[in-house]
């Protein structure tokens, strides 16, 4: 299989409830390790969302970007991500109950939020010419 991508935005807190990006980008760093155990998973790259621009109406799906190499299906993924209790913010939730490994749940858990895609080539790769 060919090397894929995945990507994950991420955003904590919210105007009701703001969780500061030190606080968030700390307890990520620690969760990288947990993500990178997932069979498949090779290498991650965090990164923080500065708008150039957006359709009219759209909004940013969080404040941060994490995008993970991979060389799984993304089906073989998904699977590999249940099993190990990774697949969502809920059965993290619940692994965290019997496993203390990795980052504790910080207090501002409930209100995380992630959407996650997965990045299939679908042509090749097109580089820019030299410099002129």
């Amino acid at each position: 299989m060919a090397q894929t991508l995945q990507v994950v935005f991420s955003d904590a807190g919210g105007p009701e409830n703001p969780v500061s990006d030190e606080s968030f980008d700390g307890w990520y760093v620690q969760h990288l390790d947990e993500i990178l155990s997932i069979p498949g998973f090779t290498s991650a790259q965090r990164y923080a969302l500065e708008e150039v621009t957006k359709p009219e109406g759209g909004a940013i799906p969080g404040r941060r970007l994490c995008v993970y190499t991979t060389t799984k299906s993304p089906a073989g993924l998904r699977a590999e991500m249940e099993r190990m209790n990774l697949l969502s913010a809920d059965s993290y939730e619940q692994l965290k109950d019997s496993d203390s490994s990795g980052p504790s749940l910080p207090q501002w858990w409930d209100s995380v939020r992630f959407a996650a895609w997965n990045l299939i080539p679908i042509g090749e790769r097109v580089e820019a010419p030299g410099e002129r």
